[in-house]
């Protein structure tokens, strides 16, 4: 399983990295602060699940998830924000996310999204 973690606070997603690596630890989970970066190594290497900030710094999260998208339609999107759910509920919903965690990232809970992706994912 390759996990793609996108938040551009460097802090942050190495926060969200050490929560998946202790959730499945035989997983392939790596950090991105730059989402063109993200995207990059997704049209590259591809990748099952998708962890994203929805307000990314000069690329938004939303429009990344997409992008992501188009290249796997079956990738499962989990969006984790510091935002109220009424704020992208809308942009969200059309995307159909795995998941959806506001800050701070409890573990337990991205464990609870982890374990009920929308689409099967070899682990």
């Amino acid at each position: 399983m390759t996990i793609l973690c996108v938040d551009d606070h460097p802090v942050i997603v190495k926060g969200l990295k050490n929560s998946v690596k202790q959730i499945y630890p035989e997983a392939t989970i790596l950090t991105f602060t730059v989402a063109k970066d993200a995207l990059s190594y997704a049209q590259s290497y591809g990748c099952d699940v998708l962890i994203c900030e929805i307000e990314l710094y000069n690329h938004g999260g939303i429009t990344l998830a997409e992008q992501i998208r188009n290249v796997n339609p079956c990738v499962n999107i989990i969006f984790v924000t510091v935002c109220s759910e009424q704020e992208h509920a809308k942009e969200v919903l059309k995307l159909r996310p795995s998941g959806y965690l506001t800050k701070p990232i409890i573990e337990s809970q991205l464990a609870a999204e982890l374990q009920q992706l929308r689409y099967p994912v070899a682990r």
